[in-house]
């Protein structure tokens, strides 16, 4: 498994406890981080990985549950924002600019900090630091029409799936429409075919040509049927899907059928005893944006 996949796990295991839980610790003390930088942060933990994605989630559970939400939690995601719009995972010190996009070196902004973070800023009320997030991601859009988890690097389902999530939170534009057309396009162009395994048939691997992957999958179902916060859609079967279905339909149906299989806990790849938190929460958000809460 790559890099930047099993990352990306990690990153969504502690993403997904939070928002799960929602007992965060306010400004909580993190290594030798200073204090400025962790005022209104959620979680105890070292954000060095996570602390725009995990700030955004928890963002969003709060705005979803319609609870209070601090501003001091908005401000430290506001001041997280590089001058490009674009967010990297964490800044220790908000005067130092935000590094350039390196995806050989696994550094600088990416798309799931900042898809994540429009949503959250959109979410909250912040309309213009929203829209800046937003550029910054249709401006580093792939020519295939996708992501990758470093901005400017090779695309991905799961950071093409959230991207486009966020680009459904923005309003139509024909700039927006063109994007979103063309990320809808790399996730038809991924998914796996009809003529698949059962086992496999209409889900989304981590990149095209790939096996199928239950967290890809998700993350797509995600934004090919909404947004975050989720809007639950008009209840629908998502098992009785054909070949010619939309795109949405069929990959709600790969992750219905793989929900049941597993009693509603998706196992961990890294460790198949424990349940993926995070790749079972995304399932769940996406199945109710489809229409098909398991």
């Amino acid at each position: 498994m790559s890099t930047t996949l099993t990352r990306r796990r990690t990153i969504g295991v502690v993403a997904a406890g939070l928002v799960a839980g929602l007992t965060l610790s306010m400004a909580a003390p993190v290594g030798a981080v200073t204090t400025r930088s962790t005022t209104g942060l959620f979680g105890a933990s070292d954000p060095t990985y996570d602390g725009v994605y995990r700030q955004s989630m928890a963002l969003l559970g709060l705005s979803a549950a319609q609870s209070p939400i601090p501003a001091s939690s908005v401000g430290w995601l506001v001041a997280q924002q590089c001058a490009s719009g674009a967010y990297q995972p964490y800044r220790a010190d908000t005067a130092v600019p935000c590094a350039a996009p390196d995806p050989t070196n696994f550094a600088g902004p990416d798309s799931n900090s900042t898809a994540l973070g429009a949503m959250a800023l959109q979410a909250t009320g912040r309309g213009a630091q929203a829209r800046r997030a937003l550029a910054a991601l249709v401006s580093t859009q792939n020519s295939d029409g996708g992501w990758g988890y470093i901005l400017t690097g090779a695309s991905d389902v799961n950071s093409t799936g959230l991207a486009l999530a966020a680009l459904k939170s923005a309003p139509s534009t024909r700039t927006v429409r063109g994007a979103v057309k063309r990320a809808t396009g790399y996730l038809k162009a991924a998914q796996i075919a009809c003529s698949a395994p059962a086992n496999s048939r209409f889900g989304l691997p981590y990149q095209p040509g790939l096996t199928v992957d239950a967290l890809a999958s998700a993350q797509g179902l995600v934004g090919l049927s909404g947004t975050l916060p989720v809007s639950r859609a008009t209840a629908t079967s998502v098992r009785k899907v054909t070949c010619s279905s939309p795109i949405a339909a069929r990959v709600a149906s790969f992750v219905d059928q793989l929900m049941r299989t597993t009693d509603g806990a998706i196992p961990s790849v890294l460790d198949s005893t424990k349940t993926d938190w995070n790749t079972t929460a995304t399932a769940v958000l996406g199945l109710a944006a489809a229409g098909g809460a398991h």
